[in-house]
């Protein structure tokens, strides 16, 4: 497998510039890692594992790479890949060290709803609310964020505040069209056609999709 190029890696934020080059190739082989693990190739697994110490080791030894803020950069680093390698409970563990010095709303916002997310999937949703509400109280326009927040209130049986999240969205049609976020949740995360037919909200954000699709001949 070639290894990807820190230059042309693929990055999920909103803001690539955020990341310093160790930093995109580790974003990058978490989501190998992750694609990994989906097809069950512990082979692979296993290489991306080792890339991805080496990864950190030379982000530790940099302290960061230059980071302004490398006491939060890197646990909120190693946090990625535990996470990526499936270790939920210790990226958790360790993401919270991370937020400890989460100084700007921005590094509260990344680590808080990174726990947030991870308990969700450990289907924790009680405890993933409490999270959600904290990042969202920091970032409370931040889609990610209400994503990871509505799928926490729909495991947690409250369907009315799940659906609240997604009547937000209603009085706007701007972030239904791509690239916004949340075209991309809605074309993408299967998650949210699980919720669909139990979320009116949600039902009818799928429904002005489709409008806006058929509007642009379907070339979002």
């Amino acid at each position: 497998m070639k290894n990807p190029d820190p230059s042309d890696t693929i990055v999920t934020t909103d803001d690539p510039h955020r990341l310093s080059p160790i930093e995109a190739s580790i974003m990058d082989w978490c989501n190998l890692a992750h694609a990994a693990r989906s097809r069950g190739d512990a082979e692979e697994l296993a290489h991306i594992g080792r890339e991805l110490d080496r990864l950190l080791q030379r982000y530790d030894e940099t302290d960061a790479e230059g980071h302004a803020n490398p006491a939060w950069a890197r646990p909120n680093q190693r946090a990625l890949v535990l996470s990526a390698r499936g270790e939920l409970e210790e990226a958790i563990r360790v993401e919270l060290i991370a937020v400890r010095y989460a100084d700007t709303d921005r590094r509260q916002e990344v680590s808080l709803g990174n726990i947030a997310d991870r308990l969700v999937r450990l289907n924790r949703p009680e405890e993933a609310i409490e999270y959600f509400l904290r990042a969202w109280d920091v970032a409370p326009l931040s889609v990610p964020i209400m994503m990871t927040g509505a799928e926490a209130f729909f495991k947690a049986g409250r369907l009315d505040d799940a659906d609240a999240i997604f009547a937000a969205f209603l009085d706007v049609e701007a972030p239904l069209i791509p690239p916004a976020d949340l075209h991309a949740y809605l074309r993408y995360d299967g998650s949210l056609l699980d919720m669909a037919p139990h979320l009116p909200s949600l039902h009818a954000l799928y429904q002005r999709l489709a409008d806006v699709d058929e509007r642009s001949g379907g070339k979002s």
